[in-house]
């Protein structure tokens, strides 16, 4: 999914791509994880060591992780974007993929 929300546009300038990650991911590294709480109950993992994203858990525990962290080709692909209304106006989207203003509009 891509996420225009505005938390993902300042934390990377534009959108957020990511991946869901599997229930019982084994995070590698994790005492280097730094995280942050969100207003809507969420927490975002941060490398403690330079700031990158790594990953977002939502209030109800599903996990995305930044889909830019991945070396290997995933197998997925966009299915959606998500937070339209919070877009910046710097870009277009012509991918034909469903857009919706909010989370959870499927």
């Amino acid at each position: 999914m891509a996420c225009h929300c505005i938390q993902c546009r300042k934390l990377s300038g534009f959108y957020s791509a990511s991946i869901d990650a599997p229930e019982g991911t084994v995070w590698t590294g994790e005492a280097q994880v730094s995280t942050h709480a969100t207003p809507g109950g969420g927490v975002r993992g941060f490398c403690g060591t330079c700031g990158t994203k790594l990953w977002f858990r939502d209030k109800d525990g599903a996990t995305s992780i930044e889909a830019g962290l991945l070396d290997q080709p995933t197998g997925t692909r966009l299915l959606e974007h998500i937070f339209m209304a919070d877009k910046g106006d710097y870009y277009t989207i012509a991918d034909g993929l469903p857009q919706f203003d909010q989370w959870g509009q499927i």
